[in-house]
């Protein structure tokens, strides 16, 4: 039932935004504790500009319908993360990082958490002054007409229900069957291409994490959860060690690969999990999936690795930001947030294809310009590569 202490919305979108960042927070730690440079945070940098200009334009652009935005969760969301750009751009002015800084950082995060407990409260506050209330998106308006259809259906015959209605579960139980083994060979000449390359990864995926959508493993499921989050983390480290190499031979900056490379691939989950809520008809989740992840990135993935450094790891020392220009890039976030505003409002809080190419654009002219600007193209902000 939805009706518990935590809203059930804020609560998928809290855990859907945290979970879909793990690779961001994973990056950041291997950055402060291992690698010791800017890399996790170009990241995580790269990945709120991926996030809320490129993952949102997918969404406009293969959404497959309109979506309809409601105005308070896209403000709300909004105003909380210009709070975390704020934030950062005043904690790595000076390059460096001290321990009071990122606290300062974690408990901004909690204190977002407690502005989503009461967001159903701050919505009809916010109704109630702007006359901006909330309206059904298409996902909301299918689920109604299935409820609908399905009471106009209990009227028909029960044994005809009945009956299709097995042989439809028997059905879709053969075809679990079917695809539950990682060696069934998929149709078409590509599929079985990116098969055979994700064979071996998918295997160990098999082999290693309980599937508890099986109902042997039902009771698995944190043990599944957890095994997850520790392959992440594997995974995390190899693409930074990767990134890391490629970047020294070819004498790229740390951060560019960061704002490129890795910030694109750490963010396919966010994308993922957005562009599916966007095809079910619910942009309002789409779009606070892609905001909520930022947020998590700067106050926790960058926070809080932060603090374990300066506290446990290194009592009273402090974290550098070798990065120079890292500011001004963080200070062109502001202009990402503003930008998306301005379209969403100007297309009367519509998100469409026009919108969608709208975003494509700006991701593409903020990624040439941080290029430049870490490549010392405008100054000198980063010492060259060793």
């Amino acid at each position: 039932p939805r009706s518990t202490l935590f809203p059930y919305t804020t609560l998928f979108r809290s855990f859907m935004a945290a979970g879909s960042s793990a690779p961001e927070l994973f990056t950041s730690i291997i950055g402060v504790f291992i690698t010791k440079s800017d890399i996790g945070l170009g990241t995580i940098v790269g990945s709120a500009v991926f996030n809320i200009l490129f993952i949102v334009a997918m969404c406009g652009l293969f959404a497959g319908t309109v979506l309809r935005l409601t105005p308070w969760p896209l403000l709300r969301d909004s105003f909380c993360y210009l709070l975390s750009i704020v934030a950062l751009i005043a904690i790595s002015y000076d390059q460096y990082v001290y321990w009071y800084e990122a606290m300062v950082l974690v408990i901004m995060y909690l204190l977002y958490v407690v502005i989503m407990y009461f967001d159903k409260t701050l919505e009809n506050s916010f109704t109630k002054l702007t006359g901006m209330g909330r309206v059904d998106t298409d996902a909301e308006r299918n689920k109604k007409q299935a409820d609908e259809q399905k009471s106009l259906l209990k009227e028909d015959d029960e044994y005809g229900e009945d009956s299709s209605s097995l042989g439809e579960q028997e059905e879709v139980k053969i075809i679990d069957e079917n695809d539950d083994s990682p060696f069934s060979v998929p149709p078409g000449l590509f599929a079985r291409v990116l098969w055979i390359l994700a064979l071996p990864a998918i295997c160990l995926f098999y082999v290693t994490i309980p599937d508890c959508r099986k109902e042997r493993w039902e009771q698995w499921y944190l043990v599944s959860f957890f095994l997850s989050v520790i392959w992440i983390a594997l995974l995390s480290y190899i693409l930074v060690w990767m990134v890391s190499i490629i970047g020294f031979t070819l004498g790229i900056p740390d951060v560019i690969m960061g704002l490129t490379f890795l910030a694109a691939g750490s963010s396919v989950p966010d994308g993922i999990s957005s562009l599916i809520v966007a095809r079910q008809g619910d942009g309002d989740m789409a779009v606070s999936n892609t905001i909520g992840s930022n947020v998590f990135d700067i106050l926790l993935c960058l926070g809080l690795p932060w603090l374990l450094k300066t506290t446990a790891v290194d009592p009273g020392g402090y974290v550098v930001v070798l990065s120079g220009s890292i500011i001004y890039t963080s200070i062109s976030l502001f202009g990402t947030v503003f930008v998306t505003i301005v379209l969403v409002v100007t297309n009367k809080w519509y998100l469409n294809k026009c919108v969608g190419i709208a975003f494509l654009l700006l991701y593409i002219l903020f990624i040439t310009v941080a290029t430049l600007f870490e490549l010392n193209l405008f100054g000198n902000y980063n010492l060259p590569t060793c």
